[in-house]
């Protein structure tokens, strides 16, 4: 081949030093690796500076050469010429894989070497950890040891103390974000376990190491919607080899929703075509699934097979297109998928690969096909996880959301000075604290790390801020100078709290007894109250669920509400607010976070995001609310108030556009009045609770559906998604039998047992 190649040259390169002799076998190796004729020529023209620069550094036998020696050609080449630095790994990998290269010379380990290797052997032999679960434990390792200087002082693991590790993780907390902190924390208490069990610890640091919280359904899934996934396969060209490839992989992943793993480890074993089955090990649970081979998907695999997969002896189904020649990585599949989607020219921006199967549960779904079969089709363990596709599925969702209640004229018109005569209500006293908390009592250098710490972990910890602000307080006016907290002290501010409610006044005890533990670490001697002698929480009382009727009477009062200084369009902005509340079932607080972008006109939905437990979700709504809501917002351009992308939905111009927009207990005031004024009230003649109205629109869509006839059982798992709960046992907290609900429900029973009953119960 070098003849070939080099007819008049090729002595020339036999004469080189050291790797002379082996570059007749190397440029066959090259050949059989599927090296085309056009990269031949760079490759042997910078194997001569390979071997100039082996023998610069006085090397004259190939059997001299180890890995080290090709490391530093890499580096030194390679920033020469990014070819050479390629040259370099194809020659160290021929003499690796025909010669057996000689690894570099046992360097005496360091002391973190040393500890990382009997740590990775402990996670090997006794708990069976996987290599690349072990990698991952030994990085972060790797840092945590670095950054105590574990080489440079023989104590700074025996002396390691608590706020050393809190400072590691603070550090951490500010190039991770949450879900990645929590495997650092997690890392680090398996490390620390170890090492207080062989005795090198005091104390057992690792049940002292806070994790941040990470809450299940946090974002959305993302998925292509399947006519694009057509338009996507369709365009890819298949009269070469590496297109019908290409398509063949994505059409596989769309069609049976398989995972970027599964499609790169098939082979020609696991497809079965007397059966017509094909098998998928699933890497991710390690069970084996074996799915129908359709005839669409037959004729495909079998075309690129017979035109698109060269000869070779290897298994794989998908092989490189690139030399040298092998399996693909799953890795690459994300790069394949995402230089499909630019040459296709649709209007896609970057996808990962999980876009393809969350794309077919979705189109499963609304096909009608049961939950059951989805989960097995995509060799999911449990219904949870199939579930979490519900939160995609725009149409089957918008079932769940309100009608807007249909106003009646005859029951909204107020009284001349309706207003004056409205009773007073109680307000209920919050904390005193408005602004940043300055600590000055002496436990101020705790508390002010304890939040830090809290902080550093993804926790707002806005509440408990205040809370510990007026703890700080107390102590400032009674025991000013104190670092230690004693039983009395405690009680003392117990009783600062005995007019709040029992669920309340436990809540912020709990707060301080968390710091009192966090504090307790560095100083075992600190007192601890105990849980059992806190408040007892009180059950919740009952909601105050409005009916359709009544919440038509508070929109009526609502439309007649006079302009106020802050809002020229009050009337307006308050029935849009209760408008959502009511027929989408929102918090407060999503509520308050709207934007205009937010909105999809196209259809007709609202992105809720970074709501309660930092989840995310779509709420389709209803045709007659979207309705209201684009006369909303016309209204609003008409008026040149507030109609850019990032102004808040929920407008006023008093407050700045960066800081929000009504505040909360500006809507509470408007709906309590507007319930007094049309008779709104519960037994004790006080206006309902605006979270009330979220009761109202749970119980609401299950009176509807039994009154349609609907299998309510199926429909709860839509209507936990569209509330942004994560499973429907959290819903069930919303649910209580109410008359219309039970009359429904008895209906539904009776029409089903009917003839049951007729025959006297016999079947």
């Amino acid at each position: 081949m070098l003849i070939k190649l080099r007819p008049k040259a090729h002595q020339s390169y036999r004469t080189l030093p050291i790797l002379g002799p082996i570059v007749d076998e190397f440029t066959d190796w090259i050949q059989r690796c599927g090296y085309s004729m056009k990269a031949f020529g760079p490759l042997l023209s910078n194997v001569r500076h390979l071997a100039l620069f082996f023998h610069r550094r006085g090397l004259r036998k190939l059997a001299e050469l180890n890995q080290d020696h090709f490391q530093a050609a890499w580096e030194r080449l390679h920033r020469q010429n990014s070819t050479r630095g390629g040259m370099v790994r194809q020659v160290e990998r021929y003499l690796q894989e025909v010669h057996g290269l000689v690894p570099p010379p046992k360097r005496s380990a360091t002391r973190s070497e040393a500890t990382m290797e009997l740590y990775g052997q402990h996670l090997q032999k006794e708990r069976g950890f996987a290599d690349h679960t072990i990698a991952s434990h030994r990085s972060c390792l790797r840092v945590f040891l670095r950054f105590l200087g574990y080489d440079r002082s023989r104590s700074a693991l025996t002396k390691l103390t608590t706020r050393r590790v809190e400072e590691f993780v603070e550090g951490q907390a500010k190039i991770c974000n949450r879900q990645s902190l929590q495997h650092v924390v997690g890392y680090l208490r398996s490390f620390l376990r170890f090492q207080y069990s062989r005795g090198k610890l005091d104390q057992p640091l690792h049940t002292s190491i806070d994790t941040p919280k990470v809450y299940r359904l946090e974002q959305l899934p993302k998925a292509l919607p399947w006519p694009q996934v057509q338009a996507l396969l369709q365009s890819i060209d298949r009269r070469d080899a590496r297109g019908l490839r290409d398509y063949t992989m994505l059409y596989l992943m769309a069609a049976y929703g398989l995972r970027c793993s599964e499609v790169v480890a098939l082979t020609l074993e696991d497809v079965d075509w007397r059966a017509g089955s094909l098998q998928v090990a699933q890497r991710k649970t390690r069970n084996a699934l074996v799915l129908p081979l359709t005839n669409e998907a037959g004729d495909i695999l079998q075309r690129y097979l017979k035109h698109g997969r060269r000869p070779t002896e290897r298994r794989e189904i998908f092989l490189r297109a690139n030399a040298p020649f092998g399996a693909l990585a799953s890795t690459s599949i994300h790069d394949i998928l995402n230089y499909r989607i630019g040459r296709s020219g649709l209007s896609i921006g970057q996808q990962g690969t999980h876009a393809l199967r969350h794309a077919l549960a979705i189109r499963l779904m609304r096909q009608g096909v049961p939950m059951k079969t989805i989960g097995d089709t995509l060799g999911h363990r449990s219904l949870d996880s199939t579930a979490v596709y519900l939160r995609l599925s725009i149409e089957d969702l918008r079932q769940v959301g309100l009608p807007v209640p249909v106003m009646m004229t005859s029951v909204v018109s107020l009284a001349p000075g309706w207003k004056s005569r409205l009773p007073r209500i109680r307000r209920s006293g919050g904390l005193i604290h408005h602004g940043p908390v300055r600590f000055k009592s002496g436990l101020a250098v705790a508390l002010q790390r304890y939040l830090v710490t809290k902080q550093a972990l993804g926790r707002a910890f806005t509440n408990e801020t205040r809370i510990l602000g007026d703890w700080d307080a107390f102590l400032c006016q009674h025991r000013p100078d104190a670092k230690r907290i004693n039983p009395d002290c405690f009680s003392g501010w117990a009783t600062t709290l005995v007019h709040l409610n029992p669920t309340v006044r436990r809540y912020r005890l709990r707060v301080v007894r968390n710091f009192l533990i966090f504090y307790s670490r560095e100083h075992p001697t600190t007192w601890i109250p105990d849980l059992a002698t806190l408040p007892k929480p009180v059950p919740p009382g009952l909601p105050r669920l409005v009916s359709t009727e009544e919440m038509a009477r508070v929109l009526g009062a609502a439309a007649k509400l006079e302009p106020s200084t802050v809002n020229p369009f009050r009337a307006q902005t308050v029935r849009m607010a209760l408008l959502l509340l009511f027929c989408c079932g929102l918090r407060r607080g999503e509520l308050s976070r709207l934007r205009l972008s937010h909105f999809d006109g196209d259809q007709n939905l609202l992105r809720i995001e970074g709501t309660k437990f930092h989840k995310s979700r779509l709420v389709p709504l209803s045709t007659s609310l979207a309705i209201e809501v684009r006369d909303y917002l016309a209204f609003r351009r008409s008026r040149h108030r507030g109609g850019e992308d990032d102004a808040f939905l929920w407008w006023t111009s008093q407050r700045p556009r960066l800081l929000g927009s009504y505040t909360a207990n500006g809507l509470v005031n408007n709906w309590q009045q507007l319930c007094l004024a049309v008779g709104v009230v519960d037994g004790r003649g006080r206006p309902p609770r605006l979270h009330d109205l979220r009761h109202a629109f749970i119980i609401g869509a299950l009176t509807r559906w039994y009154e349609q006839r609907v299998d309510v059982q199926a429909m709860l798992p839509h209507l936990s998604a569209y509330v942004g709960h994560a499973s429907p046992l959290s819903t069930h907290y919303y649910l209580q039998l109410t008359p219309p609900l039970g009359q429904a429900a008895s209906q539904r029973f009776h029409q089903a047992c009917r003839s049951l009953l007729e025959r006297g119960g016999r079947l």
